[in-house]
């Protein structure tokens, strides 16, 4: 699953009709008269920010999510590559569509056995399907001109509504054969792309026509509305997702792998239980030899899952399992840098008395003094600054500590930053 499909993670429980270009705010939050709540647009987000929004929200939270398109490939340099590329994906449904071809075969006359016949007949009226010489080909491909196998392309006969359906092969062609002359309409489908029809296909007697098809993507759907946390359907994950220490342990007792997990989350138990801050299911999924570095989609480690319940002995039961406290997510973050955003100074100063660097950059350049500034976390900030974070270093768009602070007008934390020393670009000392 994309790191950027968030879709099995939560269900809109409240679906809401109102029309977010019609609410007043920016391009993330914006404000929703009806329910009198701040609706976030989490579309861009991938999970782990997804789940720093869910922990700050307190358990409400509406947002506005559109479901990610499936990505279009660009066209390979070379014809034969598309073939290969694409076997493998069309391998599946061929083989489903010649089993059937088969069973219809079986069942013709034996003089009509050796005509070459679409993969599936549908009968809509009484008319007898009749065989003629006519043919319709095509190839269908995407907007970037890459072929499309697997599409599902139906030919309706006009006169009768008898219905033949193929699907395209590896190379994105369909090919209809053994036609009689008459009206025809050709549909395609395929998910993620747009359906499209063809109307009133004229076909003369053993007339051979080619119609090429472009799919256009299809629409994004947006979903508006109070969500609800999907829980894990795997019975350990779930049973550590629900605070369920006596079923954590009887699943521990049918399935000796402590690290299994969810497919349709990407979470496992420890994770779960340090979400939680279950202490007790922590201690237990250890003994059971749980994986204290594992990383999830987004390459979090449990360390970096503590939320604003969590303790230091919490942190301290996984770093003396042998948890590294400076081990970094895909965006380069490291346990440190999320215990900032999160409003739990007592995790923060653990981490940094475990050995947390505490001015570690993300690959954006960013550092937990800025995502404690961002967030407005003034402990947070005090506590960064006594362990010797610097509050003038700059990410790569150039920003510092204070410049967070102030996008957001977080006028307490803008005071502590500049008691310590903070400057913003203006300021005529900064100036070189």
């Amino acid at each position: 699953m994309s790191d950027k499909d968030l879709s099995k993670l939560f269900t809109v429980k409240s679906p809401c009709s109102e029309d977010w270009n019609l609410m007043r705010g920016t391009d993330l939050i914006r404000f929703c008269d009806h329910c009198r709540l701040s609706v976030r647009d989490i579309s861009g987000m991938n999970r782990k920010q997804f789940r720093r929004l869910v922990t700050r929200s307190g358990g409400r939270l509406c947002v506005r999510y559109v479901q990610p398109s499936p990505a279009i490939p660009s066209p390979p340099p070379l014809l034969h590559k598309i073939g290969r590329r694409a076997g493998i994906v069309a391998a599946s449904a061929f083989t489903a569509s010649l089993s059937i071809s088969s069973s219809v075969a079986g069942n013709l006359p034996q003089t009509s056995r050796n005509t070459l016949i679409p993969a599936i007949t549908k009968n809509l009226s009484t008319a007898p399907v009749r065989l003629g010489s006519a043919t319709i080909t095509g190839t269908v491909s995407d907007p970037n001109g890459a072929v499309i196998p697997g599409v599902t392309v139906s030919l309706t006969r006009m006169e009768t509504n008898n219905v033949v359906t193929t699907t395209t092969d590896d190379n994105g062609l369909y090919r209809f054969e053994g036609l009689e002359a008459g009206t025809f309409k050709l549909k395609f489908e395929m998910s993620g792309f747009a359906t499209t029809e063809l109307v009133d296909v004229d076909l003369r007697a053993d007339e051979n026509k080619s119609f090429p098809q472009t799919l256009s993507v299809a629409a994004q759907s947006a979903t508006t509305g109070i969500i609800a946390i999907a829980s894990p359907n795997q019975p350990l994950v779930h049973a550590s997702f629900a605070d369920d220490l006596d079923e954590v342990i009887k699943e521990l007792a049918k399935n000796s792998d402590a690290n299994v997990r969810d497919e349709a989350t990407g979470y496992n138990a420890l994770e779960c239980a340090v979400r939680n801050a279950n202490r007790e299911i922590v201690q237990v999924l250890l003994s059971a030899k749980a994986d204290v570095n594992s990383r999830d989609s987004s390459g979090q480690t449990p360390l970096m899952m503590m939320d604003e319940q969590a303790t230091s002995d919490l942190v301290w039961d996984l770093v003396n399992r042998g948890a590294k406290v400076n081990l970094r997510d895909n965006d380069g973050e490291t346990a440190l840098m999320a215990a900032a955003a999160i409003n739990n100074t007592e995790v923060l100063k653990a981490l940094v008395e475990a050995g947390a660097k505490v001015n570690h950059t993300a690959k954006d350049g960013v550092t937990a003094l800025m995502l404690a500034a961002e967030a407005g976390y003034v402990n947070n900030v005090r506590a960064l600054i006594l362990a010797g974070a610097d509050v003038n270093v700059r990410d790569k768009s150039g920003k510092t500590a204070l410049q967070y602070a102030q996008d957001d007008d977080n006028r307490a934390t803008i005071r502590l930053l500049k008691q310590h020393g903070a400057i913003t670009f203006e300021d005529p000392e900064k100036k070189e």
